[in-house]
């Protein structure tokens, strides 16, 4: 475990009006790193968990704290005397391993994690990053009100996760903001995902062979998640289960023909985007995201266009040894 240079070790410093003290574990990962920098641009005080092999990249100037440790591991006296507010919960391992051994090992250590922060008294709000998974097979547009059948073991365990939230915090102070990603893309996502991995095939002088052509998916880039969760953060916002995606399906076709055109240099636009069929928008899940634009006044603003560029733009800064990151991609 470490801490930052010039932490602010004292809890009792006066906080500003509107300044929350912002816990974020998976703080190195695909969501977390643009998340912290949102968080901070904000004010608000940031303290940072990430995983054994966290080195710090990417921190704001500002972090109040860094501990490096697994989830379920003992939570350090340094996080309790600082009282973390809102806990902002993003880690989960062994991406993209989603079966059975794996998903057990994970919600086991987010249990043990979750009693911690209720231990800690401070904690009066916990937002958790799910997964559309947890919707299961079901095609069209999805809302948070219907009865998820998960049909993975990944979504499974998240929504195991989820439940055991709502149930160990219902005699607390504590509420419970539970984000339900999409297709989540952009810069940091893990070098194994469906658009880096088209856009490297593509740069090579490959046209990227697809495995389901006509299938589509609810794209949303990291930059939008990330701007969700920072609309969260604040315990005296209401709270619930929300999905994040486009509210648009885009087929695997069109996402790698815009691909290729990216890699060429040449303009992309939403014209590149047909609409799906209707027996494609049946089989396929999107997000409706009526109630997460009604309460946090959210929706995206990065066009899939737009978002290929963006992400093709930070491979090539990053160079070709860079080991991109993330959560599960939905």
């Amino acid at each position: 475990r470490r801490t930052a240079p010039g932490q602010i070790m004292s809890a009792d410093l006066p906080d500003l009006p509107g300044v929350r003290r912002v816990l974020v574990t998976g703080a190195s990962g695909f969501v977390g790193r643009p998340l912290c920098k949102l968080l901070q641009a904000d004010g608000h005080r940031v303290w940072v968990m990430g995983r054994r092999d966290y080195n710090g990249q990417d921190l704001p100037d500002g972090i109040e704290g860094v501990t490096v440790q697994s989830v379920g591991d003992p939570i350090p006296d340094d996080l309790r005397v600082w009282r973390p507010e809102t806990v902002v919960h993003l880690a989960w391992s062994g991406i993209p391993d989603y079966g059975a051994e794996c998903s057990v090992a994970n919600l086991e250590d987010q249990l043990r994690f979750v009693n911690q922060m209720i231990g800690i008294g401070s904690v009066r709000r916990v937002v958790g990053a799910g997964t559309c998974f947890e919707y299961g097979s079901r095609g069209g547009p999805c809302t948070e009100d219907e009865d998820a059948v998960p049909s993975s073991y990944v979504a499974w365990a998240k929504q195991s996760l989820r439940r055991y939230l709502l149930l160990a915090t219902d005699d607390s102070p504590i509420d419970l903001v539970w984000f339900r990603i999409f297709f989540a893309y952009g810069p940091g996502q893990r070098n194994g995902g469906l658009l880096p991995s088209m856009l490297r095939t593509a740069a090579s002088g490959i046209t990227p062979e697809l495995k389901n052509p006509d299938g589509a998916k609810d794209f949303v880039y990291v930059d939008d998640v990330a701007d969700a969760f920072r609309c969260a953060v604040d315990p005296g916002s209401p709270s619930g289960t929300f999905n994040l995606g486009s509210g648009q399906l885009a087929s695997i076709r069109d996402v790698r023909d815009a691909a290729i055109l990216t890699i060429e240099g040449r303009p992309v636009d939403e014209a590149d985007f047909r609409p799906v069929s209707a027996e494609t928008a049946e089989r396929e899940m999107c997000a409706s995201l009526e109630r997460v634009s009604e309460v946090f006044g959210w929706r995206p603003s990065v066009a899939l266009d737009e978002g290929i560029r963006r992400t093709w733009d930070a491979m090539c800064e990053a160079g070709p040894s860079r080991d991109g990151e993330g959560c599960p991609d939905g």
